[in-house]
């Protein structure tokens, strides 16, 4: 073989186990008309239905959404509220919804 087709062919080979970065995670949220005490609302975040992830992963990614966001914080809660406040936006949907309290500007 000559060096540049070798070259060439590992060049190749390499490139098909780069992995392509997925794309962003899609998060959206609305308040509910819920109070979650002190200030704070719960708000219902969605995330992609064909998608379900557990709640320490809604939880990490309604939060990161959050620090992007101005005029919102996350109201420290116990895990146990929020995840009784998930199950109760219906067992279908668990996996795939969030209800995180947050203290917004209005």
């Amino acid at each position: 073989m000559k060096p540049n087709f070798l070259l060439l062919f590992s060049a190749i080979f390499l490139s098909a186990c780069v992995t392509t970065p997925r794309e962003p995670v899609s998060v959206r949220h609305f308040a509910s008309t819920e109070t979650a005490g002190d200030g704070a609302r719960w708000h219902i975040f969605l995330f992609d239905p064909d998608e379900p992830r557990d709640l320490d992963a809604r939880i990490a990614l309604a939060k990161k959404e959050i620090a992007r966001e101005p005029g919102c914080t996350w109201a420290d809660r116990p895990r146990a509220r929020i995840e009784a406040q998930t199950a109760a936006q219906g067992a279908q949907y668990e996996d795939r919804v969030l209800a995180a309290p947050l203290i917004c500007e209005a």
